[in-house]
């Protein structure tokens, strides 16, 4: 793929009569017609660079016979990462940093309060809820983790 077309219309009539006339003008490839919202339809293809402007051009021109064109663009050589997007496959993730792990009892004494209240909130037989949790003083909240964390609980 050298580039990728859009047009963004407001209702999906335009953006049908758009992708029609852009199919029709140029060897180009359609990747999708998705709702954004609000009214507004858009439509994607794909194909060579001089390709892609002559279908945006024709579909801008159909597309405003019967309706309003909102947006057109042509983005030449789009990073590979883009066309997956666009074409519904994923884009590459990076890898999540594996959880922390919870310090152990004697370091909850070092912790600043909001990373304790972090903790008693993600315990799910905590005694201290919602804003008990938000206004617990670092004894409290120390005191909780312990109960919690203990092996004779």
């Amino acid at each position: 793929m050298a580039a990728i077309g859009l047009i963004e219309t407001c209702g999906l009539v335009g953006v049908i009569e758009a992708a029609d006339a852009a199919a029709k003008s140029a060897q180009v490839d359609l990747l999708g017609i998705e709702q954004v919202g609000a009214g507004l339809v858009s439509v994607r293809f794909s194909g060579e660079v001089a390709a892609v402007q002559v279908a945006v051009a024709a579909g801008v021109a159909a597309a405003l016979k019967v309706s309003q064109v909102i947006s057109h663009h042509v983005i030449p050589a789009p990073h590979l990462d883009l066309k997956d997007l666009l074409q519904g496959q994923s884009a590459p993730t990076t890898q999540a940093a594996p959880p922390a792990t919870p310090p152990t009892l004697d370091e909850l004494d070092g912790l600043p309060v909001a990373r304790l209240r972090a903790f008693v909130r993600q315990l799910p037989a905590a005694q201290l809820k919602g804003r008990q949790v938000s206004r617990a003083n670092k004894k409290a909240l120390i005191a909780e983790l312990r109960r919690a964390w203990s092996p004779d609980a």
